[in-house]
């Protein structure tokens, strides 16, 4: 089966200046008979050699689009108000040229493979072909969970901008072809869901994200004896801005004798920008917790830790860094943003909470317990490196596009 995939970005083994990691450990997997060639207009700016690099591992073709001079106009000018103009969002009125579509063409593929939510636009230059469009999660669901925040309604100018975004990406997605030669594919179920809700005749599919890095699928699940090591992960921004400040508040509120409990149980952590401010708060409260913004390895990094907590407000589709720390071994707790899409169970293999007192009874618990919540991770990293195999989610994929 020959397939020509197309996307914003090249495909690469993790995720670079945007979400080249996802493509990239579907085609490693692929079965064998399967020939891709990828167009891409290199948005994440690998260089010729990474380029190089991808098509050896891979076994595939890259080809490189120009982005179109209209939209570098635009960019390079930070023209943001012709946005505003727009029906749709911008990256939707992108097309390939003529010279492309005549490529593309002439190499008669078996399958259109079309990557990102705004490239529907480019898919409807091939409806003689049979397409995949993979979203990965819908950017209306998005904008839609942003407009019931707390942040979002008190805020005038971050109201318009939600509001004008969800009714670009409903026009959208809405619109999207629902054609008999076209198929939708979600790293979301929710998000599969919803798009059906305002397209009910679009035939949408969820398939789990495939995990991309362990370290050790065997490595002993055991909490540190002396300090239990806790990890927020994550930059500060919009996704984590107010489950982790309620977080925050619930423990510099925290009576003496109870930060005097945390500090000789845990040994805190945060790594991530954005923080210093929201960590000086809590040292001045009385919270011991060191902060690193960068770390060279990732995965290297979190397997030092026990536990990692995942206070997310926002969000759609799978949480890549949630997907990590099950799968190599650390006990999970986070919100149910944190957690959809991942084939874990709360109290069995993750812990969810929905508020900020909460999670501070559980906090309390797991230095009882430390037993219990060991299992918990180990269950969690077992369903991970099981559903979410990346060979796994491939012939599921795949599959699908035979169909």
């Amino acid at each position: 089966m020959k397939v020509v995939f197309i996307s914003p970005v090249t495909p690469y083994k993790e995720n670079m200046g945007g979400p080249s990691g996802h493509p990239y450990h579907l085609m490693v997997e692929r079965p064998s008979n399967i020939e891709i060639v990828v167009y891409t207009f290199n948005q994440n700016n690998l260089s010729n050699k990474v380029i190089k690099e991808v098509e050896n591992e891979l076994n595939i073709k890259i080809k490189i689009i120009k982005q179109p001079q209209w939209y570098k106009f635009i960019l390079k000018f930070h023209l943001s108000f012709i946005r505003l103009l727009l029906r749709f969002p911008i990256n939707y009125y992108i097309r390939l040229p003529k010279s492309i579509i005549t490529d593309i063409y002439s190499d008669n593929p078996d399958i259109i493979w079309g990557y990102g939510q705004e490239f529907s636009g480019i898919l409807s230059q091939f409806k003689g072909f049979k397409r995949i469009h993979t979203a990965p999660d819908s950017y209306c669901l998005h904008w839609y969970r942003r407009l019931e925040r707390p942040f979002t309604l008190s805020h005038y100018r971050e109201y318009m901008r939600v509001v004008i975004n969800y009714i670009k990406y409903y026009r959208m997605e809405s619109l999207y072809d629902t054609s008999e030669n076209i198929k939708y594919h979600f790293v979301g179920d929710t998000d599969a869901r919803f798009v059906k809700q305002i397209n009910p005749a679009i035939n949408a599919s969820f398939f789990r994200h495939p995990h991309y890095e362990t370290i050790s699928s065997d490595r002993n699940i055991r909490f540190h004896q002396d300090k239990i090591k806790l990890l927020i992960a994550g930059r500060y921004d919009l996704y984590s801005y107010e489950a982790s400040n309620q977080f925050f508040s619930r423990l510099s509120a925290l009576e003496s004798v109870d930060k005097k409990f945390f500090n000789e149980n845990y040994e805190f952590t945060i790594l991530g920008k954005g923080w210093k401010v929201k960590v000086d708060e809590l040292r001045k409260s009385g919270i011991k917790v060191q902060l690193i913004e960068f770390v060279p390895n990732y995965i290297e990094e979190i397997i030092k830790y026990d536990i990692q907590i995942n206070p997310l407000s926002v969000g759609t589709g799978t949480k890549g860094k949630v997907l990590d720390a099950i799968a190599n071994g650390l006990l999970v707790i986070g919100t149910p943003y944190a957690l959809e899409n991942i084939a874990v169970k709360n109290q069995e293999s993750c812990i969810e909470y929905s508020d900020a007192n909460e999670i501070i009874e559980i906090l309390k618990d797991i230095p009882m317990r430390k037993g219990f919540y060991e299992k918990i991770a180990l269950n969690g990293r077992n369903s991970v490196l099981k559903f979410h195999n990346r060979k796994l989610i491939a012939e599921q994929l795949f599959g699908f596009m035979k169909e």
